[in-house]
Protein backbone atom coordinates (compact mmCIF):
# COMPACT_ATOMS: atom_id res chain seq x y z
CA UNK A 1 0.00 0.00 0.00
CA UNK A 2 2.85 2.12 0.56
CA UNK A 3 4.02 1.82 -2.83
CA UNK A 4 0.89 2.55 -4.03
CA UNK A 5 0.39 5.46 -2.12
CA UNK A 6 2.99 7.98 -4.20
CA UNK A 7 2.06 9.92 -6.47
CA UNK A 8 2.74 8.93 -10.26
CA UNK A 9 4.71 5.95 -9.95
CA UNK A 10 2.95 3.49 -9.11
CA UNK A 11 1.13 4.31 -12.53
CA UNK A 12 4.47 4.53 -14.51
CA UNK A 13 5.45 0.98 -12.79
CA UNK A 14 2.94 -0.58 -14.33
CA UNK A 15 2.00 0.47 -17.99
CA UNK A 16 6.00 0.07 -18.15
CA UNK A 17 4.99 -3.84 -18.46
CA UNK A 18 1.35 -4.13 -17.80
CA UNK A 19 1.34 -7.85 -18.36
CA UNK A 20 3.85 -8.43 -15.82
CA UNK A 21 0.66 -7.44 -12.65
CA UNK A 22 -1.62 -9.67 -14.68
CA UNK A 23 0.66 -12.88 -15.60
CA UNK A 24 -1.36 -15.58 -14.01
CA UNK A 25 -4.27 -14.52 -16.23
CA UNK A 26 -4.68 -16.23 -20.09
CA UNK A 27 -7.39 -16.77 -22.33
CA UNK A 28 -7.95 -20.42 -21.51
CA UNK A 29 -8.86 -19.18 -17.45
CA UNK A 30 -10.71 -15.78 -18.39
CA UNK A 31 -12.40 -16.49 -21.84
CA UNK A 32 -10.77 -15.20 -25.26
CA UNK A 33 -12.89 -11.68 -25.00
CA UNK A 34 -12.85 -11.21 -21.28
CA UNK A 35 -8.96 -11.58 -21.93
CA UNK A 36 -8.83 -8.99 -24.79
CA UNK A 37 -10.83 -6.19 -23.04
CA UNK A 38 -8.54 -7.09 -19.69
CA UNK A 39 -5.38 -6.57 -22.11
CA UNK A 40 -6.82 -2.86 -23.64
CA UNK A 41 -7.63 -2.06 -20.11
CA UNK A 42 -4.34 -2.74 -18.84
CA UNK A 43 -2.72 -0.84 -21.19
CA UNK A 44 -4.68 2.36 -20.65
CA UNK A 45 -3.60 5.02 -18.21
CA UNK A 46 -6.89 5.84 -16.97
CA UNK A 47 -8.34 2.71 -15.76
CA UNK A 48 -4.60 1.89 -14.28
CA UNK A 49 -4.90 5.53 -12.45
CA UNK A 50 -8.31 4.67 -11.21
CA UNK A 51 -7.28 1.49 -9.66
CA UNK A 52 -4.46 2.78 -7.85
CA UNK A 53 -6.65 6.17 -7.00
CA UNK A 54 -8.82 3.10 -5.45
CA UNK A 55 -5.82 1.97 -3.27
CA UNK A 56 -4.95 5.18 -2.63
CA UNK A 57 -8.23 6.11 -0.59
CA UNK A 58 -7.63 3.06 1.07
CA UNK A 59 -5.03 4.95 3.43
CA UNK A 60 -6.67 8.41 3.06
CA UNK A 61 -10.30 9.03 3.11
CA UNK A 62 -11.24 5.62 3.55
CA UNK A 63 -9.04 5.43 6.80
CA UNK A 64 -10.23 8.65 8.13
CA UNK A 65 -13.98 8.08 7.38
CA UNK A 66 -13.58 4.04 9.04
CA UNK A 67 -11.71 6.05 12.32
CA UNK A 68 -14.64 8.40 12.16
CA UNK A 69 -17.44 5.22 12.21
CA UNK A 70 -15.67 3.65 14.69
CA UNK A 71 -15.97 6.61 16.97
CA UNK A 72 -19.42 6.70 16.94
CA UNK A 73 -20.20 3.14 16.86
CA UNK A 74 -21.56 3.33 13.41
CA UNK A 75 -21.71 -0.79 11.93
CA UNK A 76 -22.82 -1.94 8.57
CA UNK A 77 -26.33 -3.92 9.08
CA UNK A 78 -26.96 -5.51 6.28
CA UNK A 79 -25.74 -8.90 5.60
CA UNK A 80 -22.36 -8.53 4.24
CA UNK A 81 -19.90 -11.80 2.59
CA UNK A 82 -16.30 -11.11 2.22
CA UNK A 83 -14.41 -13.46 -0.04
CA UNK A 84 -10.69 -13.39 -0.74
CA UNK A 85 -7.87 -15.04 -2.73
CA UNK A 86 -6.15 -18.05 -0.66
CA UNK A 87 -2.66 -17.62 -2.43
CA UNK A 88 -2.44 -14.20 -1.88
CA UNK A 89 -1.13 -12.46 1.25
CA UNK A 90 -4.18 -11.17 3.11
CA UNK A 91 -4.79 -13.34 5.85
CA UNK A 92 -0.74 -13.75 6.61
CA UNK A 93 -0.90 -10.42 6.70
CA UNK A 94 -3.90 -9.62 8.77
CA UNK A 95 -5.43 -12.64 9.78
CA UNK A 96 -8.55 -14.40 8.80
CA UNK A 97 -10.40 -11.27 7.54
CA UNK A 98 -13.70 -12.72 8.92
CA UNK A 99 -13.80 -11.56 12.54
CA UNK A 100 -12.39 -8.52 11.36
CA UNK A 101 -15.22 -7.77 9.46
CA UNK A 102 -17.46 -9.23 12.23
CA UNK A 103 -16.25 -6.24 14.33
CA UNK A 104 -17.48 -3.83 11.63
CA UNK A 105 -21.10 -5.76 10.72
CA UNK A 106 -23.66 -7.15 12.73
CA UNK A 107 -24.30 -10.21 10.52
CA UNK A 108 -20.32 -10.75 8.46
CA UNK A 109 -19.57 -13.92 7.17
CA UNK A 110 -16.96 -15.14 4.53
CA UNK A 111 -14.01 -17.40 3.45
CA UNK A 112 -11.37 -18.00 1.16
CA UNK A 113 -11.05 -18.71 -2.38
CA UNK A 114 -8.28 -20.48 -4.30
CA UNK A 115 -7.05 -18.02 -6.46
CA UNK A 116 -4.68 -16.10 -7.12
CA UNK A 117 -4.81 -12.17 -6.28
CA UNK A 118 -7.25 -11.96 -9.25
CA UNK A 119 -10.23 -13.95 -7.74
CA UNK A 120 -12.57 -13.45 -10.41
CA UNK A 121 -10.46 -14.25 -13.12
CA UNK A 122 -8.43 -16.81 -11.65
CA UNK A 123 -11.41 -18.51 -9.99
CA UNK A 124 -14.68 -17.37 -11.23
CA UNK A 125 -16.99 -20.83 -10.56
CA UNK A 126 -15.93 -20.46 -6.94
CA UNK A 127 -16.57 -16.71 -6.67
CA UNK A 128 -19.93 -17.17 -8.63
CA UNK A 129 -20.97 -20.00 -6.62
CA UNK A 130 -19.89 -18.30 -3.20
CA UNK A 131 -22.01 -14.56 -4.28
CA UNK A 132 -24.96 -16.78 -5.15
CA UNK A 133 -25.26 -18.73 -1.92
CA UNK A 134 -24.71 -15.61 0.33
CA UNK A 135 -27.40 -14.51 -2.31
Amino acid sequence: MVFFAQPEKPERAILANPKASHSTLSPDLMGTAAYDDLLDVIHSPDPIHGMIEDDRASIRIDHEQDGADREVGRRVTCPMLCLWSTQDDLKKIYGDPVPTWRNWATDGSGFGIDSGHHVAEDNPEALAAGISAFL
